[in-house]
């Protein structure tokens, strides 16, 4: 075989190495608050990006909840655990959690600010 053939050959078995390897891996990023919302994400954890909805913001000594909106659909955010420090009405945030209905966001984590700065809580 000649020394380019085996050069060829070579490459193409890298490539479908990579796809088998990257195959099932989800690289879309954070989901709208509309996309969230459709009923195939219910029961999965997800990440969701949005903005604080004015006059939803509820602080608790053990919870947080807000409206998170995408200025088409909103949906519910309900957070137990220690206050997350600078969570304010129309700031932009990610939330980390499970989508118990196409209603409601169980978060585990909330990020605020620019998702590349990532303040985590």
């Amino acid at each position: 075989m000649k020394k380019r053939n085996k050069v060829v050959l070579g490459i193409v078995a890298i490539v479908v190495i990579m796809i088998i390897g990257l195959w099932g891996i989800d690289f879309g990023g954070y989901l709208s608050v509309s996309e969230a919302k459709n009923p195939q994400y219910v029961g999965r954890d997800v990440e969701v990006k949005g903005i604080v909805k004015e006059g939803t913001l509820k602080i608790d000594v053990h919870s947080t909840s807000f409206v998170l909106t995408d200025g088409k659909a909103d949906i519910q955010v309900e957070y137990i655990g220690d206050r997350p420090v600078n969570v304010a009405e129309g700031k932009d945030v990610v939330v980390y959690g499970k989508l118990i209905s196409n209603e409601e966001i169980e978060a585990r984590k909330i990020i605020l600010g620019c998702p590349s700065k990532y303040v985590g809580y």
